[in-house]
């Protein structure tokens, strides 16, 4: 189990913007449980994020992981149950995290080098301007693997086939066009990948190279708007 340096450590005063992560901070539990999540679409988001970390955890003995952004715990209750050494770390006191504070402090707070950490559709809702520093404090306490997803600005349209062959799993043929069109950010977001020249994906791959290697990178078939990233350390 991680030990921490402190439950309750949260920067104040910081020198960067803080609107978003006051907002963040205040947010209702019962916004986690609204008509919004029980939407078949987002709980395909979300099994396709237990999907992805548990590929993970399979290269990995007795694996200690970390989630930024507890949501409403439904993939971390997952894992949890599961029998997984689980953390969830938020700002948000409202979502009883594991541990409550503030990404910017994050290598401040959790002392141990957890295998995984987990940052899914959490860093858009900070300007971008703090985004390569949240990677900075992610690199300094993740020991093998950082998971991120990311939504992208655009829309889409098309489908997605599941296949199965004889003795073989599952797998996904997506058909998708991307199209901006009249495409407007995300509640909550500052930004999205190829928002504006600052976040072009070309410009966010660099930032995550400053600190990692990029293992691999896709979008959910069911849901081509999230962005997945998992970069090794």
């Amino acid at each position: 189990m991680c030990l921490l340096k402190s439950q309750k450590f949260l920067i104040e005063g910081c020198c960067v913007n803080k609107k978003g992560f006051e907002r963040e901070k205040n947010l209702s539990k019962n916004i986690y449980f609204s008509d919004n999540y029980f939407d078949k679409q987002q709980l395909f988001v979300l099994s396709e994020q237990i999907v992805l970390i548990y590929k993970y955890t399979k290269k990995i003995k007795n694996p200690i992981l970390v989630e930024i952004g507890k949501g409403n715990g439904f993939v971390s209750d997952f894992f949890k149950k599961a029998g997984f050494d689980f953390l969830t770390f938020d700002i948000n006191k409202n979502l009883n995290p594991d541990i409550e504070g503030n990404i910017l402090a994050f290598s401040n707070i959790v002392t141990c080098k957890p295998d995984i950490v987990v940052a899914c559709e959490i860093l858009e809702h900070m300007p971008f301007e703090v985004f390569e520093y949240a990677l900075e404090q992610i690199s300094k306490v993740a020991r093998k693997y950082v998971i991120i997803t990311l939504p992208e600005f655009k829309k889409f349209f098309g489908a997605n086939f599941q296949i199965k062959l004889p003795k073989k799993d599952v797998f996904s043929f997506p058909l998708h066009v991307k199209v901006r069109g009249d495409k407007i950010l995300g509640s909550g977001h500052f930004w999205e990948i190829d928002f504006d020249e600052q976040s072009k994906r070309e410009n966010v791959e660099n930032v995550m190279k400053k600190y990692f290697q990029i293992e691999d990178k896709g979008s959910f078939g069911v849901a081509p708007y999230h962005n997945y990233y998992v970069l090794k350390v």
